[in-house]
């Protein structure tokens, strides 16, 4: 069995600032606070065992402490609470870390990723998501799309992945945490050769996986889903009334 973390730790971004909130995560969506459809989608799915959320304890206790199996004080960035997370689990199994404002996903689309890592061996995935899936779904926006031979992607907001890695290279895994939506920077841990070829667009997920499992010691691996809505985060005003349009038409 998977446990999962929703990491809900705040801040003061453009969701916060124009609904006047403290916490993106509590955004009432469709008479539901975001972070509902989260946990939801988590514990429609059968191999997930415990849901913990990772957010300010006395906000989310009253307002979802029911929904999930408990609620723990995050840290002061997202790699600190997830290390928290993990220090609350104690578990030696993968762990399913997501953000809380994926409002668009759904337990199969979960369950798809996981049979997708399946069928591939590893310490961590990372799902991401094809340029032309996203656009279709969602028009282009203003979204980060790193540039491969084999196509172009964005990264999902889910990490799938061995807890036994950030035991063994935890100041790495932070910094390839913090650096997730930032491509260059990725290349620029990976080492010269890296860099030239993915400014020049010829680098593949492939090469990345190889090398980067050559410098780090971690075998990770690219996941590539065709669920657009795991790489769509609500960090904009525009992105609530997609998510609206987007629930309406599921109801």
């Amino acid at each position: 069995m998977v446990d999962a973390l929703v990491l809900a730790g705040g801040g003061e971004g453009e969701i916060e600032k124009k609904f006047g909130i403290s916490n993106r995560a509590l955004l009432v969506i469709e008479d539901r606070f975001m972070i509902e459809y989260i946990v939801e989608a988590l514990k429609s799915v059968s191999s997930i065992n415990r849901v913990v959320v990772v957010g300010p304890v006395r906000e989310f206790q009253s307002r979802i402490g029911k929904l999930v199996d408990t609620v723990i004080a995050p840290g002061d960035n997202p790699f600190q609470s997830t290390l928290r997370g993990l220090e609350f689990l104690r578990t030696q199994e993968k762990v399913l870390v997501t953000s809380c404002d994926i409002p668009l996903i759904k337990g199969e689309m979960i369950e798809d990723f996981f049979l997708r890592c399946s069928k591939k061996e590893a310490d961590f995935y990372y799902p991401i998501v094809r340029e032309e899936s996203y656009v279709k779904k969602f028009g282009k926006g203003r979204r980060t799309f790193a540039t491969l031979r084999d196509g172009r992607f964005t990264g999902g907001n889910m990490l799938y992945f061995d807890p036994g890695i950030i035991e063994r290279k935890r100041d790495l895994v932070e910094k390839i945490v913090e650096s997730r939506k930032n491509p260059l920077t990725i290349a620029r841990l990976l080492g010269l050769t890296i860099i030239i070829k993915y400014l020049l667009r010829v680098l593949t997920v492939e090469e990345i996986e190889k090398r980067a499992e050559k410098v780090t010691g971690i075998k990770g691996r690219a996941i590539i889903t065709p669920y657009s809505e795991i790489g769509f985060d609500v960090d904009r005003v525009e992105h609530v009334e997609i998510v609206k349009e987007f629930l309406k038409k599921r109801s």
